[in-house]
């Protein structure tokens, strides 16, 4: 290895407006918003939030402390945290009585405030012999009586066993401080088992979760037939036969056929898959338990090797689904081979996953299970996961393109009714953007019209100076211009000290404000390992991320990029790219697109093939990138261009 000392600093010959989308907030020293003085908590994953000082930058470190005294002798917790302004402890703090504090850097802690841990003294006991229809009863009554808590013997429990999709076992609307404590108990789901909607302080515990039917099987490529475009499986023995099973199409693109990587475990080949959106199954008579899958592409065939191992995966319901939902909390919950995601839902704030699986049930298998696709105001919080064998991405956190329909007044828009639609307030920071990708100008909501349906929304900019910073493709009457929510979307999102092995789509997904991806473990996954502002299918799920620190993480056989900061608006950036180890590479190391202000510095790299980009750091469309005290072989430049694109 051979270290990089000089400190460079490249600025790139931008072709978008970098506009910046920094926050005011509070100044002086940090404040304690909650818990408040002498509040009571039932949540043994307490939720602790403080206001952000106005000239606070993303390095700064915050100081978190948790005792059960007032002079913090017997402190429960002492933590240092980046970027964000809240934390959420993985050890559940037992009841008791508690004091915090936070400080800034090496300042003055802030003054100590006291809390109170509580077990709910509304308590239900599932007993181990229990039916469907008596855990629903018990668990609506109990979320009818909050605070409370759920136990469940230990023991197996079958639910969610005649649950058509889109249906749940369980409905909960209204609920907070609600636990589930399944004690070790295993829940083996055939469908969703439960549904909470507006509802505070869920926490979900000690369970395992598994399906009455896998979620994927194994299949062996036969041979191919390149002429009629044909391609021909056998099923592996050991695994489900009902190979067609798998493979149908419901709708979405969960159901597909995968060669596996058999040198890098869990890693699909790529390009070597076929969905079934685009392809039929079926049985071939002659031969015993074989099947034949087309049309499939001359160029898919040939990237599939004969005698290959595949998956064939199917995705169907979750086992649980929440809407609406604050700081609702996963804790040492394990989910093995489920034909859906770990949880469902949209806009849910400040959700938690701690110490939470999702497993192979073999060491051997391909397939520990999905992940899950989240949106909301603010964001997860992650932390001491494990996740293997994943079909498609790991945990997604994105913000929807809503679409304009058309002008309201100088400086209002009326948007078009869809889906997509988020949570809208007065105060929100939003982006506009044409059809096409490129720039994309900033401002904030003054006011919002109440519903889903027409909403109105009001900026604090005249439509004529936002249609001018935005420039001549802007679509004249602004109608199918694109508008994200910016801020708080997805804000103070914290992704750490989770392993991640295996896994055919990205690592984790970030679209939002202000996160912290530290000290996790990637290994083994087709896509790139860490995307800061990942865009699809023209921005569905996002255009940028902003005020990010990307810190300590180890990367190894990932990706093209392993680590990539993208923004198709041009106002993604102010992010930091520290410390992290990314071994084996095929494009480059690291690829810039779009970003402003991105320092890179104190990273090593390595790889046993040359980044097929000629460069470890790529950098496109971006400006004020800096790096310095990055380590890598010396036979390779450290940092370039993409192709038509000139330093200034």
């Amino acid at each position: 290895m051979k270290e990089t000392n000089m400190k460079c600093t490249f600025t790139l010959l931008a072709v978008l407006l970098l506009a910046p989308m920094v926050t005011l907030h509070a100044a002086d020293a940090p404040r304690l918003v909650a818990p408040a003085d002498g509040s009571v908590m039932y949540a043994p994953h307490p939720h602790f939030r403080w206001q952000r000082e106005e000239d606070v930058k993303i390095d700064e470190v915050h100081r978190i402390q948790i005792a059960r005294d007032e002079k913090f002798a017997d402190a429960v917790c002492d933590d240092r945290l980046e970027v964000v302004s809240r934390f959420v402890p993985v050890k559940p703090l037992a009841p008791g009585r508690y004091w915090w504090r936070v400080r800034r850097g090496e300042g003055d802690w802030c003054a100590a405030i006291p809390f109170e841990v509580r077990v709910p003294t509304n308590v239900f006991t599932i007993d181990a012999n229990s039916d469907e229809a008596t855990i629903a009863r018990i668990i609506q009554e109990a979320a009818s009586n909050c605070p409370a808590l759920v136990n469940f013997e230990p023991g197996e429990y079958r639910v969610a066993t005649n649950v058509p999709k889109g249906k749940s076992a369980v409905e909960i609307n209204g609920a907070h401080d609600l636990i589930l404590d399944g004690h070790g108990a295993r829940l083996v789901a055939g469908g969703t088992f439960l549904s909470v909607s507006d509802s505070q302080r869920v926490t979900i515990q000690h369970f395992t979760v598994t399906p009455d039917k896998p979620g994927h099987t194994l299949v062996r490529i036969l041979k191919k037939d390149e002429a009629d475009e044909k391609l021909f499986v056998k099923e592996e023995p050991g695994y489900d036969p009902d190979v067609p099973r798998f493979f149908e199409h419901e709708g979405n693109g969960g159901s597909f056929l995968g060669c596996m990587d058999e040198a890098h475990h869990g890693k699909y080949l790529p390009g070597a898959g076929v969905s079934a959106h685009e392809s039929r199954i079926a049985p071939v008579p002659e031969i015993p338990g074989a099947f034949v899958i087309a049309p499939v592409s001359p160029a898919t065939l040939a990237k599939i090797p004969t005698g290959a191992v595949a998956v064939v995966t199917v995705y169907r319901t979750q086992w649980v689904q929440l809407n609406r939902t604050e700081e609702c909390t996963f804790s040492d919950v394990t989910v093995s081979g489920l034909p859906g995601a770990f949880c469902g839902g949209s806009e849910n704030s400040a959700k938690s996953y701690l110490a939470c699986r999702v497993m192979r049930a073999k060491p051997e298998d391909f397939f520990g299970g999905h992940s899950a696709v989240e949106n909301g105001r603010i964001g997860n919080w992650i932390e001491g996961c494990t996740f293997e064998c994943l079909p498609d991405d790991g945990p997604c956190t994105q913000s929807l393109r809503m679409t304009i329909a058309r002008t309201d007044g100088d400086d209002a828009v009326v948007l078009k009714d869809d889906w997509t639609n988020r949570d809208l307030r007065p105060g929100d920071r939003i982006t506009i953007m044409g059809t096409k990708d490129g720039c994309g100008a900033g401002a904030t909501l003054r006011s919002v019209s109440p519903g889903r349906r027409s909403m109105r929304l009001q900026f604090d900019r005249p439509l004529r100076d936002l249609a001018a910073e935005l420039g001549p493709e802007f679509p004249s009457g602004w109608t199918g211009a694109r508008l994200y929510r910016d801020e708080p979307n997805n804000t103070d999102l914290v992704y750490r000290r989770n392993r991640h092995v295996g896994g055919r789509g990205h690592g984790i997904k970030y679209n939002g404000t202000r996160a912290w991806f530290a000290d996790n473990h990637f290994e083994n996954i087709s896509g790139n390992a860490i995307v800061a502002g990942f865009s699809w299918k023209d921005g569905l799920e996002g255009h940028s991320a902003r005020d990010v620190v990307i810190s300590g993480n180890t990367i190894i056989n990932c990706g093209w990029s392993p680590i990539e900061a993208s923004s198709i608006s041009g106002r993604g950036g102010n992010i930091i790219i520290r410390s992290n180890c990314v071994n084996e590479v095929r494009d480059a190391a690291i690829h810039i697109r779009g970003c402003g202000g991105v320092r890179i510095t104190g990273n090593t790299f390595s790889s046993t093939t040359p980044p097929e980009k000629g460069m470890w750091i790529n950098v496109e469309n971006s400006a004020d990138v800096q790096y310095e005290d990055n380590r890598a072989p010396g036979r390779f430049p450290m940092i370039g261009k993409s192709e038509g694109h000139n330093f200034q």
